[in-house]
């Protein structure tokens, strides 16, 4: 038995109209002032309210407030009977010095929907796991409205209370050229679990902590940006070497945009190996489905996925299905039990 499965998994409340959100910086400050009134202009347009946390629009070092005040900021916005869901505006860097100040307890006590990506990886594992919380892979708040199939992904995830379904792929026309084709086959079988996942960078980062991530009877989803796959290549062995993946289900690399070799100013000698051959060499052998290329993540075209609901991976030499099995949110949330 899975470790999470002794205790029930905890849903967050559906995201309706006439909610109100909360809007945080838990990372990096923003780049631009104008990315704040240009989300607020959309939720005003989907009907939900909104209140902004104290550090949003601020800037200390790297970082949109200390570590103390970025962690207040959650805290606030997750204590407020208001609030259904805490939205950050960004990632970046500094989610994970905020862990060993967070308060497990009251994610559990209040569910609440959190969504993000990249540097909020850290976040979304570590409430899931230390508070058996459902958390959203997914746009931040400024990207939450880049593409329809990004929104639609967005909205079937934290405003339905149906099982999200089968993941299609955007329109042909919108693939445009880049490598890889989308949901290349890196080996076939079939596979069951709850879903994990998000950013390889922070993934590693979180090794050795007590919030690593576990893949234990899980479906794990990959993403990075910008990485050359020799890079990819030291993670993944990484992973492989602490026993990451001997348990897993299934396992979803996303489309790793801009993860191609030869781009590192660095590197005098070309490094050729491609991303394909190294998923190959490290997942062609581990008997369960294994698949390259899906729209998550660092790419316009991203599908939110929950951490935590059950999901189901099918690969043949003929085709995938990736379904998403299980609602990720409830008309009434409850909290754990104490």
């Amino acid at each position: 038995m899975a470790k999470q499965e002794v205790l029930s998994i905890i849903k967050p409340r559906v995201l309706k109209k006439g909610d109100t959100v909360g809007i945080i910086a838990p990372s990096s400050p923003q780049f631009e002032p104008g990315n704040l009134s240009f989300a607020t202009d959309w939720l005003t347009k989907m009907g939900l309210h909104f209140k902004i946390a104290a550090n949003c629009t601020k800037s200390y070092s790297s970082y949109a407030g200390s570590d103390a005040a970025r962690a207040e900021d959650l805290h606030t916005l997750w204590s407020d009977d208001d609030v259904t869901a805490v939205l950050p505006m960004r990632g970046g860097a500094g989610a994970s010095r905020l862990l060993p100040l967070l308060d497990f307890p009251l994610f559990a006590s209040k569910p609440k929907i959190l969504v993000g990506f990249s540097d909020i990886t850290a976040l979304l594992i570590a409430i899931n796991q230390k508070s058996n919380l459902v958390t959203f892979h997914g746009p931040t708040l400024g990207l939450m409205f880049e593409t329809a199939y990004t929104h639609s992904y967005y909205q079937k995830a934290i405003m339905g209370l149906s099982p999200i379904g089968l993941v299609t792929d955007p329109p042909a026309e919108v693939w445009g050229s880049d490598y890889p084709p989308t949901r290349m086959v890196i080996a076939e079988g079939k596979g069951k679990g709850r879903l994990t996942g998000g950013c390889m960078t922070l993934i590693r980062g979180l090794m050795g902590t007590p919030y690593e991530i576990d893949c234990d009877d899980r479906i794990v989803f990959l993403e990075d940006v910008d990485e050359e796959p020799h890079n990819i290549d030291r993670i993944l062995t990484q992973m492989v070497l602490a026993g990451k993946f001997d348990r897993a289900r299934g396992i979803i690399i996303g489309d790793c945009s801009g993860c191609r070799p030869g781009g590192s100013k660095r590197n005098i000698l070309p490094l050729n190996s491609s991303l394909e051959v190294i998923l190959r060499e490290h997942f062609g052998h581990l008997g369960i489905p294994v698949i390259y290329g899906l729209k998550l993540g660092h790419t316009p075209d991203k599908v939110t996925l929950p951490l935590g609901v059950m999901a189901s991976l099918d690969v043949t030499s003929s085709g995938v299905r990736f379904k998403i099995e299980e609602a990720a949110c409830v008309e009434k949330a409850h909290s754990a039990k104490k």
